[in-house]
């Protein structure tokens, strides 16, 4: 995604909220994301690109709730893992095959808005 940074947080936001933003991209205040939408880089824009990507393929099933749902809750196909806590705390090069396996799964079930 070549998108600037401001337009992918804004886009995330719209998936998500504020809280759930700076918890993946490792901040502490809903400050930090606000001013990334005016231009200021944050320390992990390839985090934030990743996350837009996994809820991208899980709002095109279902609706914002659910795309947030999928990023608090306990997942299954993570070993209960948590993908915004993953994506805090892990290294992206490392979770990056298991979060869009997890989210192709989730984006394919039956009842998420999904044709397949």
């Amino acid at each position: 995604m070549s998108l600037p940074i401001g337009e992918i947080v804004r886009r995330l936001l719209e998936l998500l909220d504020a809280s759930t933003v700076a918890v993946i991209a490792g901040v502490s205040e809903t400050r930090a994301v606000h001013s990334w939408l005016s231009g200021r880089e944050p320390q992990r824009p390839q985090v934030l690109r990743f996350a837009l990507q996994l809820g991208a393929m899980i709002a095109n099933a279902a609706d914002a709730e659910f795309c947030k749902a999928w990023f608090h809750g306990s997942n299954p196909n993570l070993n209960d893992r948590v993908p915004m806590l993953m994506l805090r705390d892990l290294p992206l090069s490392e979770i990056q095959p298991e979060l869009v396996g997890a989210a192709r799964l989730f984006a394919a079930r039956p009842g998420t808005g999904s044709s397949a």
